[in-house]
């Protein structure tokens, strides 16, 4: 998953959902809080104001044995105010301006003071005789149960996120195996025991790479194969080919021999290539070197050949790399205008012109393997080519990390190979 940026990947936008559902969850429970203690110091408020309206009249009524009508009513007196002034949070400070006047002003002098413990209101009351302070039980309102169901679902979340993120796991093993499937690993295993849809994706894609892992090794097994039971034919006939009297017969057998011989060389190559079995033993090499070793498999007089190069001397897998050349001239003298071609290396970048007719059929297309169909399609062309010339070389240049390239221009053909380094 290394090629996967971590913004588009599935578990970023899973962390990226659950830290927005706990956000939205915290955000939530602390706005509740507030509202619900905004609620409730209404609350209190008011029931101070009726509190204090409900003494004022039992003062009022209760001249001889005040504290005995207060007990009657949820009031007491508080013997000694200041040993819990200190622990208790005032309230009506500052006084509302909805409250009626007069008690505003009370308020605000001094001779009445409203405090609370939450389980207690305390009523203090001033006057010119002294103070007093009056107190009655109220109800506490909890938060407990808030926090309790906040929890409850905290741990919800946590609990979902946790499954999610072990039912996600197999996916992103599952994906590391597929990757290395494709880089021709084909020992993977993605098969799992569980019953979801993870597991039922990996079960079905280890039973396609079982299918293509035997199909390839049974194509292995059938190309080498035949290679084998043909190569003894072939070298049984060229033997005879040699004992026979040198005529037009002895000459068609064995360029027949001959053609078969490089047919099987190139299934070879083919085969070592399209299973990614081809290992490059990559060092520095020489464009002459490379040029001369290609005319000498081609029977091509180097002459015919005009190198420029700056630098020349390249890295790559030189037997490899005369392979490209090899084909790239072959193809360039087969179907060219001309019996001479340029090649060119510079920064990177190979060239090798020559002169032609333009191309009948895509670029795309010819550089498939058993694809034909270059200039003026003759039946030379047909009998002599396998159609794999361009193919192996786009193959070999995939290993390399290069590629191949075509354009035409002012009748020449450039075959381009961009991507070859130079040696360091």
């Amino acid at each position: 998953m290394k090629n996967i940026r971590f913004r588009h990947s599935i578990f970023f936008k899973l962390n990226l959902i659950f830290l927005l559902a706990i956000i939205a969850l915290v955000s939530t429970f602390v706005i509740t809080v507030r509202e619900i203690k905004i609620q409730q110091t209404r609350m209190l408020e008011n029931h101070a104001l009726d509190a204090e309206a409900r003494i004022r009249k039992i003062i009022l009524k209760s001249r001889n044995n005040l504290e005995k009508s207060l007990r009657k009513e949820g009031f007491w007196i508080i013997e000694h105010p200041e040993k819990i002034n200190a622990k208790l949070t005032p309230l009506l400070q500052p006084p509302p301006p909805t409250i009626p006047l007069g008690l505003k002003r009370r308020i605000e002098d001094g001779r009445l003071r409203f405090y609370t413990d939450g389980t207690h209101l305390f009523i203090q009351l001033s006057g010119p005789k002294g103070s007093r302070m009056i107190a009655t039980s109220i109800e506490a309102y909890r938060l407990k149960w808030i926090i309790v169901f906040f929890i409850g679902i905290l741990s919800t979340i946590v609990l979902l996120y946790w499954t999610m993120r072990r039912s996600l796991k197999p996916l992103r093993k599952l994906a590391e195996q597929i990757q290395r499937f494709g880089e021709g690993d084909m020992s993977i295993s993605t098969k799992s025991a569980k019953q979801d849809e993870i597991a039922f994706v990996a079960n079905q894609f280890d039973a396609a790479a079982k299918k293509i892992r035997f199909m390839k090794e049974a194509r292995t097994l059938f190309m080498r194969n035949i290679m084998h039971e043909l190569k003894t034919p072939i070298t049984k006939g060229k033997l005879g080919v040699a004992l026979m009297e040198e005529n037009d017969i002895s000459n068609m057998l064995r360029r027949a021999f001959s053609r078969m011989e490089q047919l099987i060389s190139e299934m070879a190559k083919v085969e070592s290539i399209t299973s990614k079995s081809l290992e490059l033993q990559m060092k520095r090499c020489d464009l002459h070197k490379i040029i001369e070793d290609a005319t000498t498999l081609l029977f091509v007089e180097p002459e015919k050949i005009r190198l420029s190069c700056q630098p020349c001397i390249i890295e790559a897998d030189c037997e490899m790399m005369t392979i490209v050349i090899k084909n790239l001239i072959d193809n360039a003298l087969k179907y060219g205008d001309d019996d001479k071609l340029d090649i060119h290396y510079t920064k990177g970048t190979l060239e090798v012109i020559n002169k032609g007719k333009p191309l009948v059929r895509d670029f795309k297309a010819m550089v498939e393997p058993f694809a034909k169909g270059l200039p003026d399609d003759t039946q030379k062309a047909s009998n002599e080519s396998f159609g794999l010339g361009l193919y192996i070389v786009k193959s070999i240049l995939e290993a390399h990390g290069a590629t191949l390239s075509h354009y035409y221009k002012k009748g020449r053909h450039h075959f381009v190979i961009t991507g070859i380094r130079p040696a360091v």
